[in-house]
């Protein structure tokens, strides 16, 4: 094989020196962009975020409603079975009447991916993002009223509440996807964590108020339809102001212009200094080129890869258990403490009170390791919780009066109880200042601008479809037992961390338009423990070995 010399001419070398010079230039003016004052966009994040309510108050006030007993004279007493029966512990509750409390959370997830899927990201690029975050409190809307309106009493009727339900997660899952999507197109760099965590701020609060809620209205007659209702507010409020919002500025540059864009962000930073950052935006659309589509995003290695890391960490937030510890956690700790309301008030409250300090640790400590080190704290919380269970409780099975079925009965110490809380509590904790809020952050800032929206979807569509099979969890706990199913979530709150090392670079401080740097920079090969396993193989060099070919032949 031969080399063919290859000629470098002093006009070759030219345009290659004007071309790095150029991008040397970019990169730099990248690094002094000037934000102007941040208090407006602070206050726009904090609005759009309020969808996150939706979602935060719906897991919180179904974690509770399906214990009050206004709940079961609804879907349980008189439809599947009678009183006594509708009230044992959830071994020995109706297969029907479980069945249904499956699906009212596993429907509601359904909806959640179609909306994440197949709608957010459409509206998003065609009609702009202010319009996502509207049709996401319009469906929420809709489906609320579906569920909390029509009377209870037969399976007819609940079929339609299950409706109601697929429309309500719609909602939910647009806005997962939208929020945090505007917050991080308005947000200045150097604030950009805390902007978006506002998302899971709202989260937090809408799944603290419900567990308010469900403690005032537990034994109300009407009890599970009024604490469903009060959210409805929430969405009003959004819908009638997210138009009187900005758009995004790099929403409007790719489809309406350099002034359009330029008008937003002056009204955004609140100064008409903003060259720098239009600029940056338009280098960023420039290279990237015209908005791509599906096919051709999946035809993309570099995006193939980044949409890998973004599906893959929230699959892997879901499967933290998060969402089964608040939806079934009153189940759960009402047969090992004897007050699920009451748990779920305290794990919502530390969920809230921990995303506070939060917020300003996304963009102090960056993203990586928050995700790593709290993710082992998370291990450990799951852990203490599992083996508590093992060694302070009891499980005695019985037979059901006057039928041929056994049902379990779960004893346990009072401060097993106690400690098992206080251990989900922990994992609850790091949960919040973690995993909670920067698998949203995070995915919002990895992609391109020309398919960011198209991506989002389908990393938060991985999300809601991730808990569509957690909400099988309640069927889990027969078969495993709790103390199984804690080990399941701590086993796989471990992997979530390896996950993190080795494939999930640093974000923190980077421009949306600088990103993909940082991920060209991110190898495999560089990890500290990848290099430990190959330092050996470098220490001892192949040898090579001859053998005599007669004697073999002898």
């Amino acid at each position: 094989m031969s080399i063919e010399p290859v000629s470098i001419t002093p006009q070759r070398m030219i345009e290659d020196s004007i071309k790095s010079d150029g991008e040397i230039h970019h990169h730099q003016q990248h690094k002094i962009v000037h934000y102007g004052k941040p208090y407006f966009a602070v206050l726009l994040a904090a609005f759009s975020s309020l969808g996150g309510c939706f979602f935060g108050y719906d897991q919180g006030v179904t974690g509770g409603i399906v214990v009050m007993s206004s709940f079961k004279k609804d879907f349980c007493i008189g439809v599947f079975a009678n009183e006594s029966v509708c009230n044992l512990p959830i071994g020995a509750l109706p297969p029907d009447y479980r069945r249904f409390l499956v699906l009212f959370t596993l429907i509601y997830n359904v909806g959640c991916f179609l909306g994440a899927a197949f709608i957010s990201s459409y509206v998003a690029e065609k009609y702009g993002r202010r319009a996502v975050i509207f049709t996401s409190a319009a469906l929420f809307f809709i489906g609320t009223s579906m569920v909390i309106f029509p009377p209870g009493g037969s399976t007819k009727i609940m079929i339609l509440i299950l409706v109601g339900r697929i429309v309500e997660g719609t909602g939910v899952g647009c806005s997962s996807f939208s929020c945090p999507l505007y917050a991080s197109e308005i947000a200045p760099t150097n604030l950009r964590g805390m902007l978006s965590g506002f998302m899971q701020m709202a989260v937090v609060i809408g799944l603290f108020a419900a567990n308010i809620v469900n403690i005032l209205l537990q034994n109300h007659k009407w009890g599970w339809r009024l604490s469903n209702g009060v959210i409805l507010v929430a969405p009003v409020l959004i819908m009638i102001g997210i138009f009187i919002c900005p758009e995004t500025p790099r929403w409007l540059y790719k489809n309406k212009g350099r002034e359009a864009a330029e008008q937003s962000l002056k009204v955004i930073r609140k100064t008409d200094d903003v060259t720098a950052e239009l600029d940056a935006i338009s280098d960023a659309i420039e290279e990237e080129g015209s908005q791509i589509s599906m096919k051709e995003l999946f035809k993309t290695n570099k995006l193939v890869k980044r949409l890998g890391i973004g599906m893959a960490m929230h699959i892997l937030q879901q499967a933290t258990g998060i969402n089964p510890i608040f939806t079934f956690g009153g189940i759960i700790y009402e047969n090992v403490l004897g007050k699920g309301i009451i748990s779920l008030l305290i794990l919502s409250g530390t969920n809230c009170f921990s995303t506070i300090p939060a917020l300003f640790l996304f963009d102090r400590l960056g993203r990586r390791k928050l995700l790593i080190f709290g993710g082992l704290a998370m291990v450990l919380g799951h852990l203490v919780a599992a083996t508590v269970f093992v060694t302070g409780c009891n499980v005695e099975k019985s037979i059901i009066n006057g039928t041929s079925e056994t049902q379990e009965i779960v004893n346990c110490l009072e401060i097993s109880g106690i400690v098992m809380l206080l251990s989900t509590a922990v994992f609850v904790t790091f949960f919040a200042v973690s995993w909670g809020p920067v698998a949203f952050i995070y995915t919002a800032e990895i992609f391109p601008l020309n398919v960011r929206a198209r991506a989002i979807s389908l990393t938060i569509a991985s999300n809601w479809f991730m808990g569509t099979i957690m909400s099988y969890i309640l069927e889990l706990i027969t078969p495993l037992g709790i103390h199984g199913v804690f080990y399941l979530f701590s086993a796989l709150c471990f992997l979530a961390v390896v996950f993190v090392y080795f494939f999930c670079p640093e974000t923190r401080g980077v421009l949306l338009e600088d990103i993909e740097e940082q991920f060209d920079n991110f190898q495999l090969k560089d990890r500290t423990v990848i290099k430990a396993l190959r330092e050996p193989w470098h220490k001892n060099p192949k040898q090579t070995i001859q053998v005599n070919s007669i004697e073999m032949q002898s």
